[in-house]
């Protein structure tokens, strides 16, 4: 014969470990099935949680001259920022400064999102040439005005370069057009030397010439059996 009295006293203790927070049954529950809504809250968490993102770079370029990138220069420069107010930048500029390289200014560009870092500022040198120097690669170019009787009898002079006056002989017969290479005396290579300095005659005729000097040309031009068109 059952006892009634037992059988319902255990389904009402089986009742109340289902719903008892802390019970075996709810930790094998736990165990294999995870808390569902804890899983959601992190997984949205996740989702919601913003990653940081470095700011953009900026480009501009400045010109200097050959002088001031050959002996390195502290150029101030003026950019409008994104709120639209003009900002100061001072930029040193290395002697030797290649053409066409950058400086970076870090921090300088564009603010970063979601606390990521700012951009860098990058400024592209350009080297201008001047009257006096052409820059191709590290050899500086130059040209070397001759009288008519210099380039023709020879002479000794001194060939302003980039930084010193240098001694130069030339010998007789020069013509225009031929060049004269001094090793050494270019622009930096970057490896603590120097390219070369090319010198390119250019014989120059004067447009005034005084009485004697017309008749020197004159004599010069009955006596001499030279034909420029003929060699």
């Amino acid at each position: 014969m059952w006892n009634t009295h037992v059988g319902r006293k255990r389904r009402s203790n089986y009742e109340e470990a289902k719903r008892e927070k802390g019970s075996i049954f709810s930790e094998f529950f736990q165990m294999f099935f995870g808390e569902t809504n804890n899983n959601e809250e992190k997984t949205q968490n996740s989702k919601t949680k913003k990653v940081p993102i470095k700011g953009e770079n900026i480009e501009t370029e400045i010109k200097v001259s050959i002088q001031d990138a050959f002996y390195g220069v502290e150029k101030k420069i003026t950019l409008r920022a994104l709120n639209g107010k003009m900002k100061n930048f001072q930029v040193k500029i290395p002697a030797g400064i290649r053409n066409g390289e950058k400086i970076r200014l870090i921090g300088q560009g564009k603010p970063g999102e979601n606390g990521g870092k700012p951009g860098d500022l990058l400024i592209r040198i350009i080297i201008e040439n001047d009257s006096k120097f052409t820059l191709q690669g590290i050899d500086l170019y130059t040209n070397l005005y001759l009288s008519p009787w210099e380039a023709a009898l020879g002479t000794k002079l001194k060939l302003p370069s980039i930084d010193e006056e240098i001694s130069l002989y030339i010998p007789q017969g020069m013509q225009s057009g031929e060049t004269l290479k001094i090793n050494g005396k270019g622009y930096h290579d970057g490896k603590a030397g120097r390219g070369d300095l090319i010198a390119k005659v250019q014989i120059m005729v004067p447009k005034a010439m005084t009485k004697e000097e017309k008749e020197l040309f004159t004599k010069l031009q009955e006596v001499s059996k030279y034909n420029a068109r003929k060699i």
